[in-house]
């Protein structure tokens, strides 16, 4: 008879199968890797994986579960230690830019794209990627919103409307940095005009403005 596990221990045995899938996720994307690659990187038996995760959807479901709240509470922490929402948006873009640079073929990001979009027809994957498309456009829209609130934001276009905009955006500029890669796509030149022309729908106030043309560079 197996030995009870606390809640604690259970956890931190979640954790390690999707730490270990994350790493093989980002080695080979999603089609290539096995259920079988999981276990062997987690070192745990196909019977303890089994008593928390049935398939390699499931795992990768819960993986990006457990990003979607790790980047929530990251743009909480960015909102209450920024001077503004502008200033929010550009660390946000930037340290996507650094991510794509700095992981060669995309890191989770490829692995995204290749089970969302090589998956369309299923209609479970693509129920979800729309119910994701959705949050991620309200989630940008309330950072926007938290803007105008404080009087930093003068906008053109309905937020929601400008979050599904730059949101088409700075996908291209993801897939293309990922399929051809950060050089030839020039990534960073793509970011930056991106902020140009959110900025040009949001019209930030004055002070914004200089903080806008003191950060620019770093994109």
């Amino acid at each position: 008879m197996s030995p009870r596990l606390t809640d604690h221990r259970k956890e931190q045995r979640s954790r390690q199968i999707l730490d270990a899938a994350k790493s093989v996720f980002i080695r080979k994307g999603y089609g290539a890797v096995s259920l079988k690659d999981i276990i062997e990187e987690a070192g745990m038996s196909r019977g303890w994986i089994y008593l928390y995760y049935q398939t390699k959807e499931e795992i990768f479901e819960a993986l990006l579960d457990r990003q979607d709240l790790e980047y929530e509470q990251y743009l909480e922490y960015l909102k209450a230690a920024s001077s503004s929402m502008w200033q929010v948006i550009i660390t946000l873009y930037t340290q996507q830019l650094h991510d794509l640079e700095q992981m060669e073929g995309g890191g989770m990001m490829s692995a995204f794209y290749e089970y969302f979009l090589v998956g369309w027809r299923d209609s479970p994957r693509r129920e979800l990627l729309e119910r994701r498309y959705e949050r991620g456009i309200e989630r940008f829209a309330d950072l926007l919103r938290t803007g105008v609130s404080r009087g930093e934001f003068t906008p053109v276009m309905d937020l929601s409307e400008i979050s599904r905009v730059v949101s088409s955006f700075q996908e291209g500029i993801v897939t293309h940095s990922i399929t051809v890669g950060t050089r030839q796509a020039d990534t960073g030149m793509q970011f930056n005009a991106l902020l140009h022309y959110l900025y040009s729908l949001l019209q930030p106030s004055a002070g914004q403005a200089m903080d806008f043309l003191g950060l620019r560079e770093e994109i």
